[in-house]
């Protein structure tokens, strides 16, 4: 089960643009949570919080919103992000909130392992999809899909119909989707390279 990061905050009253300044020049970041048969709950979040998890973490996955005078957390998901036009600090953030008997669609990282094996062979990784979406319980719900690379060999590559998931987890992306693909080495680096050694080789002779 993927852990719900905590982010704390408060409820917060529906006041206009100029309340909504206040809050961010006090490091709150202004949000909404739908959801669950609720009226929708404007509240805010602290800054500082919210921006060292998702640095870490990302937007998708659980979250736990701990607001205070609340009896109990809120679990939700990361529905919409808002930036910033200019400096791209979040404005404004949406979350649907999620019951624990309820089947959730969301996104999860994909992480790719052993590119240091095909270093070696003298290939190159190329990445492709970097999040795969599922559907689950939120309690099955996994933190990341992990893609070990060690074996494959230059022009082999993985599908999202080869990505290992839960039992209980259903693989929503299309199955044909590329995650990754070993490349053989540039064509044009190795010619490059052969009129280089080539051009050395006259230049020598010359002399």
């Amino acid at each position: 089960m993927a852990l719900a990061q905590t982010l704390k905050g408060v409820k917060r009253e529906l006041k206009g643009k100029g309340h909504l300044h206040e809050l961010r020049r006090g490091q709150m970041i202004p949000s909404i949570v739908y959801g669950q048969g609720r009226e929708p709950l404007p509240i805010a979040l602290e800054g500082r919080n919210l921006n060292r998890i998702f640095s870490h973490h990302g937007y998708s996955g659980l979250f736990s919103l701990e607001l205070e005078g609340e009896p109990r957390p809120i679990l939700a998901l990361v529905r919409e992000v808002q930036r910033h036009p200019v400096n791209r600090e979040i404005n404004h953030l949406d979350f649907l909130e999620v019951s624990m008997t309820e089947k959730i669609t969301s996104s999860v990282p994909i992480h790719i392992v052993g590119e240091e094996e095909i270093t070696k062979q003298g290939a190159i990784l190329q990445a492709g999809a970097k999040e795969l979406e599922v559907s689950c319980l939120p309690a099955d719900l996994p933190d990341s899909v992990t893609v070990d690379v060690s074996q494959l060999q230059i022009g082999e590559k993985v599908t999202v119909a080869d990505l290992v998931v839960g039992a209980n987890v259903e693989k929503i992306s299309d199955p044909d989707t590329v995650v990754a693909v070993i490349l053989g080495a540039s064509k044009s680096t190795d010619d490059e390279t052969t009129e280089e050694e080539e051009a050395t080789g006259e230049s020598e002779a010359a002399e």
